[in-house]
This record gives C-alpha cells, sequence and structure tokens, in this order.
C-alpha cells in the first residue's frame, strides 16, 4: 500500500471516530429508566433524569401521549430545574386516563436557541 493511501484511511477512521464519540455525547441531560405506571384506571409516566454535563442544567420534560392507533392524545410538561452536573432526579407526569394500549414519548426541552426557535 502507498504511504498516502494509509494515511487517509487512517485520517478517514479518525475522523469517523471523532463522528461517533461526539454523537454519543450531545444531549447534556439522558432520560433512564422511564414506565408507564398504572394505578386503577389512571397511568402516569414516570423515571429519572441525569445530567451527564459539567455544569446545571434546567430542563422541561414534554411528555406526549399517543392512542394504539399512533395518534397524539395529550401532552404534558414536567419541569426539572437545578439539576446539577452528574445528578439523577426521579420525575413523574401527572396521572392521566389512557386507553389500553396507549404509547408515549418523552422530548427533553432546553428551552430556545440563540436564533430564537
Amino acid at each position: 500500500m502507498r504511504p498516502a493511501r494509509t494515511i487517509g484511511i487512517i485520517a478517514a477512521l479518525g475522523f469517523a471516530g471523532f463522528v461517533f464519540y461526539s454523537l454519543l455525547h450531545t444531549e447534556p441531560v439522558r432520560v433512564v429508566t422511564p414506565r408507564l405506571d398504572r394505578t386503577g384506571a389512571s397511568a402516569s409516566i414516570a423515571g429519572a433524569v441525569e445530567n451527564t454535563s459539567s455544569s446545571e442544567q434546567a430542563i422541561d420534560l414534554e411528555i406526549r401521549y399517543y392512542d394504539p392507533h399512533g395518534r397524539q392524545i395529550g401532552t404534558d410538561t414536567v419541569k426539572v430545574d437545578h439539576l446539577g452536573s452528574g445528578e439523577t432526579r426521579k420525575f413523574a407526569g401527572p396521572p392521566r386516563m389512557l386507553p389500553d394500549g396507549a404509547s408515549y414519548s418523552i422530548y427533553l426541552n432546553h428551552g430556545r436557541n440563540a436564533y430564537g426557535n
């Protein structure tokens, strides 16, 4: 193999490794152990959030509920303020009447960016 080709392959592998590493560490807060807790006829979303950054974070968890056909049927917002670096804190959404087979998603809202959106 020619030296130029070897250098090119090493550079490409290094770049790919950097991109993979960056993608693993892009979100400063992550949701851990999310679950749907049912109590009688009502249900709520519970879990924990972990701050993986080196600074304090404030975040809104937007919980979106979907019926068994995938249509959105509700939204709740849970505020998490003053989450210290490395801290893990439990959260729980308010109880809701959800149909059997309902699902959910959790969106981490960090607020507006520098461009206003």
